[in-house]
C-alpha cells in the first residue's frame, strides 16, 4: 500500500515549531521558485542552442550501430546465399525514422549503396548536397573518392572521417576490391556488432519475460497488502528543508559553471567536475544545516543499508527487472514523440565511446558509478520525498520523474523513457526505504548501455 505523510507538525500539542522551521514556509516558496527556474533555464538553454548553433556534423552512434548491424546482417546471408534484396527498403525505412536528421541522408544513401552493390548516383548525391549544404564537401570528398583519376588527399579523407565516422569507412571500402584487407575489416566489425546486438535482443527478451512475471507476482502482493510502497514519516516543513537542498543543489549545478565560464573563459574540465561535486555536498548537506534532525534526515534520504548491502542491492537488480514493462511503454511513448517531430534522443556522452581508451573509461565511470549516486541523492533522495511530503507519493514520483528527465540532454523525445525509469527508481525508494536498491537499477541500466556501446 502507498501511505502518505503526515501534516505539518509546526503546532502540536500547543507548542511552538523550532526557531530552524519558522521559515519553512518561505523557504519552500524559494525553493519551488528556484526548481521552476531551474529546468525553464535547461530548456530555454536547449531551445537556444538549437536555434542559433549551427548543427555540427558529427558521427551518428545510433546510426551507425545500425549500419552496421545491417552490413553485419548481409555478409551473415551471404554465407548461406544471395542478399534478400527485399530487406533493404525497409531497413532504410526504419532507419530514417530512428535518425531523421538531414545529416543521416547522405550515411543513409552509402549505407544503400553498400546493400545494393550500386555506388550512390550522382543526382542522388547531388540532391542530398542541395538540401543541406553543410555536406557540400562531404559529397564532393565522395566523388573523389570513387573517381579513379582524382586521389583523395589525407586532410580531406580525415575530415570525412571526422564528421561520419565508421560510414565514411563504409564508403571508403566500396571503392576498394572485394579481397582487400580494409574491406574485410569493415566486414568482420559489422559481423561483430551484428553477433552483439542478437546477443543483446536475445538476453532483452529473457529479461522481459522475467520482468513481466516478476511485475506481475509484486502487483499481487501489493493487492493482497503484503508488499507496500512508503517512505519514512517527515513532516511538511522537513519536505520543505528537502526541496530547499535540492533547489540548493540545482541552482549551483546549472549556474554557477555559468559564471565560473564568464570568469575563467578557459576552465579545465577538472574543474567542471569539482564545481558538481560542490553542488552535491551543497545540495546533501543544507537540510542538517537548516535545522533537520540528523536521523529524520539520514531517514529521509535513505542513507542506510536497509536490510543489508547485499540483500538491497539483489533487490535493486530484481526491481529493476520487474520495471521493464514500464521502461518499455516509456520508449513506446518516446517512438510516437519521434514519429511526430522527426528529432530523436540522444546523450552528448555516447560521443565519448567512439573516442580515445581514456575517453571511453571517463564515460562509463560518470554513467555507472557517479551518475547512480549523485542522481539518486538528489532525485530520490531529497526531490521525491520532500515533494511527496506536501503531496501524495504519486504526485511526488510523477513530478520528480518529469524534473529529472527534462534537465536531460536527450531533449523531449527522451522524456517518456526516462519519465518510466525515474518512476522505476522512486517505487524502489518506497519499497526499500534505503537508496541502495535504486542506485544499483540505475547504476545496472546504465552499465548495459555501456556494454552495448563499448561492444559495437
Amino acid at each position: 500500500m502507498i501511505e502518505t505523510f503526515p501534516e505539518s507538525s509546526e503546532q502540536q500539542d500547543g507548542q511552538e515549531a523550532p526557531l530552524v522551521l519558522r521559515y519553512a514556509k518561505l523557504g519552500l516558496v524559494l525553493a519551488c521558485a528556484a526548481i521552476v527556474g531551474c529546468v525553464g533555464f535547461v530548456l530555454w538553454s536547449q531551445a537556444e542552442l538549437e536555434d542559433h548553433q549551427e548543427p555540427a556534423i558529427r558521427p551518428n552512434r545510433v546510426f551507425e550501430m545500425a549500419a552496421r548491424y545491417a552490413v553485419g546482417l548481409k555478409a551473415f546471408m551471404e554465407l548461406a546465399g544471395p542478399w534478400n534484396a527485399a530487406l533493404t527498403e525497409p531497413i532504410l525505412r526504419d532507419l530514417a525514422k530512428v535518425s531523421p536528421k538531414k545529416q543521416d541522408a547522405l550515411r543513409q544513401l552509402i549505407l544503400k549503396g553498400w546493400l545494393t552493390n550500386e555506388w550512390p548516383s550522382e543526382s542522388a548525391l547531388a540532391a542530398v548536397a542541395e538540401s543541406e549544404t553543410a555536406l557540400k564537401e562531404d559529397v564532393m570528398t565522395l566523388g573523389q573518392m570513387k573517381s579513379a583519376s582524382i586521389s583523395i588527399t589525407d586532410d580531406r579523407w580525415l575530415k570525412l572521417k571526422k564528421r561520419h565516422g565508421w560510414m565514411a569507412e563504409l564508403a571508403r571500402v566500396q571503392t576498394l576490391p572485394a579481397d582487400d584487407v580494409a574491406r574485410q575489416v569493415v566486414m568482420q566489425q559489422a559481423m561483430q556488432t551484428t553477433m552483439v546486438m542478437l546477443a543483446f535482443g536475445f538476453l532483452g527478451i529473457l529479461a522481459a519475460v522475467c520482468g513481466l512475471v516478476l511485475f506481475a507476482l509484486a502487483f499481487l502482493r501489493w493487492r493482497d497488502g503484503r508488499l507496500k510502497f512508503t517512505l519514512s514519516s517527515i513532516t511538511r516543513p522537513e519536505g520543505g528543508l528537502l526541496l530547499e537542498g535540492f533547489a540548493v543543489y540545482m541552482v549551483l549545478f546549472l549556474i554557477l559553471p555559468k559564471v565560473s565560464r564568464f570568469v575563467f573563459a578557459d576552465m579545465p574540465r577538472t574543474f567542471h567536475y569539482l564545481i558538481a561535486l560542490l553542488a552535491l555536498i551543497a545540495g546533501f548537506l543544507w537540510p542538517l544545516w537548516r535545522g533537520m534532525k540528523r536521523e529524520s534526515w539520514r531517514l529521509a534520504l535513505g542513507l542506510h543499508a536497509g536490510k543489508g548491502m547485499l540483500r538491497e542491492m539483489t533487490a535493486g537488480i530484481l526491481g529493476w527487472l520487474a520495471c521493464l514493462p514500464l521502461l518499455f511503454l516509456g520508449m513506446i511513448a518516446a517512438s510516437w514523440i519521434v514519429k511526430l517531430t522527426g528529432v530523436s534522443p540522444e546523450h552528448p556522452i555516447t560521443d565519448a565511446f567512439s573516442g580515445s581508451l581514456g575517453g571511453k573509461i571517463s564515460a562509463v565511470l560518470l554513467a555507472v558509478v557517479w551518475a547512480p549516486i549523485s542522481e539518486e541523492m538528489m532525485f530520490r533522495g531529497l526531490l521525491f520525498p520532500g515533494l511527496s511530503a506536501w503531496l501524495r507519493s504519486v504526485f511526488g514520483a510523477f513530478g520528480g520523474a518529469f524534473i529529472f528527465a527534462v534537465i536531460h540532454p536527450q531533449g523531449w523525445a527522451g522524456v517518456p523513457a526516462i519519465m518510466a525509469l525515474a518512476i522505476a527508481f522512486s517505487l524502489l525508494r518506497m519499497w526499500r526505504q534505503s537508496l541502495i536498491a535504486p542506485m544499483t537499477a540505475h547504476a545496472l541500466n546504465n552499465g548495459i548501455l555501456c556494454l552495448l556501446l563499448l561492444s559495437v
